[in-house]
């Protein structure tokens, strides 16, 4: 049986046969002494230019926002750094941007993290005011790569 994911009438993400219970390539908090902590993404690179998102919200089989498994980098947190950890060597494309965005995959930001150079956004050193979820906007087509975002932010 193949696996389906299906969003119910209520925004939430439903998982049927061996995808239930995944969690899929969806960021994660690390915690630390204090109250730094590091918010992690990990992106597969390879496929067109696009926005990457990590969930399909209207089921037309395109990812278009954030589903109730995404961590948001949290409203007040205090933005202190990013940076990029190479696990498959990009190979393709162009470069890629970090941004923050709203649940429905609105932009708030689209290189606020990371730019398209790999130099800090303007959102670094800046406090949110509102939840916002992390996406990667490519330019090019990759034919490999895979990389973690990892932003540090005090909360």
């Amino acid at each position: 049986m193949a696996g389906v994911d299906w969003v119910n009438s209520d925004g939430l993400l439903v998982r049927f046969g061996p995808n239930q219970g995944v969690r899929g390539a969806k960021a994660g908090v690390t915690t630390g002494a204090g109250k730094r902590r590091e918010l992690v993404f990990t992106v597969d690179l390879a496929g067109p230019a696009r926005t990457i998102y990590t969930a399909d919200l209207n089921n037309d089989g395109t990812s278009d926002g954030f589903s109730g498994l995404d961590t948001p980098l949290p409203a007040g947190a205090l933005i202190l750094s990013q940076q990029v950890r190479t696990l498959i060597t990009p190979a393709g494309g162009t470069n890629f941007a970090v941004g923050t965005y709203q649940k429905n995959g609105t932009v708030d930001t689209a290189a606020g993290i990371r730019t398209t150079a790999g130099a800090n956004g303007t959102q670094v050193g800046t406090q949110l005011t509102a939840d916002r979820f992390l996406a990667v906007v490519t330019t090019g087509t990759y034919t490999a790569g895979r990389v973690q975002i990892i932003v540090e932010y005090d909360y």
